[in-house]
Formats: C-alpha cells, sequence, structure tokens
C-alpha cells in the first residue's frame, strides 16, 4: 500500500507540473541590441552584447544576458552560437538557470542586418516537477516490489503446492 501510494503521489506531481508548465509558460522572441533590456514574464534581462569565442574543434559567439528580477541581480547568463567547420554545422547552446519553481531559459539566435542580435526567452515553470514526479514513481514501483507477497513463487513455497504453466 505504502509503494502504491508514493508512486500515485508521484503521478499527481507530473500531472500537477505538466499542467502548470503549460499554463504558465512565457516564450518570447525578439531582436535586441547590446545594452537593451526587455522584459519576460517577472524578469528584467539586459543583453550587454556578444564576444567571439573558440573551443577545440569550433567557433563560437558567446552573448552575455544580465537577469534581473524584484530589482535583484539573479544571474548571467551566456548563451552562444557554434560554428563546427570540419563537419559544415552550425548549433546553438540554449543557457540555462535551473531553479525548483521555474526554469529560464535564454537562446542566441542570428545577427540582423541592422545589428541586433535574435534572441528567444522561455520561462517555464514547475518544469523539474515532472522530473521529481517521475522518480516519486518510480521509488514507489521500488517499494511496492519489495514487498514478498506479491511476488510470483511465494505463496507456493509457503503451501508446498508448485505453479504450474499451461503448455502451449
Amino acid at each position: 500500500d505504502w509503494g502504491k501510494a508514493v508512486a500515485h503521489s508521484g503521478f499527481g506531481i507530473v500531472t500537477f507540473g505538466i499542467a502548470a508548465l503549460l499554463a504558465w509558460e512565457v516564450e518570447d522572441i525578439r531582436v535586441v541590441r547590446a545594452g537593451e533590456t526587455f522584459e519576460v514574464g517577472r524578469y528584467a534581462l539586459t543583453f550587454a552584447g556578444v564576444q567571439q569565442g573558440s573551443g577545440p574543434n569550433f567557433v563560437s559567439t558567446i552573448a552575455k544576458v544580465d537577469v534581473v528580477r524584484n530589482g535583484r541581480r539573479i544571474v548571467t547568463l551566456t548563451p552562444e552560437k557554434r560554428f563546427y567547420p570540419v563537419a559544415r554545422m552550425p548549433t546553438t547552446e540554449a543557457a540555462i538557470h535551473e531553479g525548483m519553481f521555474r526554469d529560464l531559459y535564454v537562446v542566441l539566435g542570428d545577427e540582423q542586418g541592422d545589428g541586433g542580435w535574435a534572441v528567444r526567452t522561455y520561462v517555464k515553470p514547475f518544469a523539474n516537477w515532472i522530473w521529481a514526479g517521475c522518480i516519486i514513481m518510480a521509488l514507489g514501483g521500488a517499494l511496492s516490489l519489495s514487498d514478498r507477497r506479491h511476488r510470483v513463487g511465494v505463496s507456493a513455497r509457503k503451501t508446498g503446492h508448485a505453479i504450474s504453466i499451461p503448455a502451449e
């Protein structure tokens, strides 16, 4: 019974996380220039600009975005665009700030003709609750499997009767 209760609690947490994410998610796509501040949900984001960087097998353009809420700086995010010359493949690396009640994603897009950059921002509330609920469901399943009464063959050993499986 405890395993069942724990697993169903996890399912409730997953359901709440999905419903909250779908109901309160905020998405913003815009072109910003260096020094420009914009608001997404309850956050003020300042696009400080971009700089060039490189890795072992790529070159990158790295943006710096300061995130402020209620006048208090929370974090500086650094999304980037990477280009792999050997494969001739561009990729984007989202900057993610995780929290218990929300995740904040910032993605750097392409440079625009007027000197601005395309920036996508997502605020996803309760996203981590989906993962937590799945873990709790798995723990509930493991807890229920630990009960010897539900294992096949245990009752047969107690009574001395063998379990027979009919042949096909």
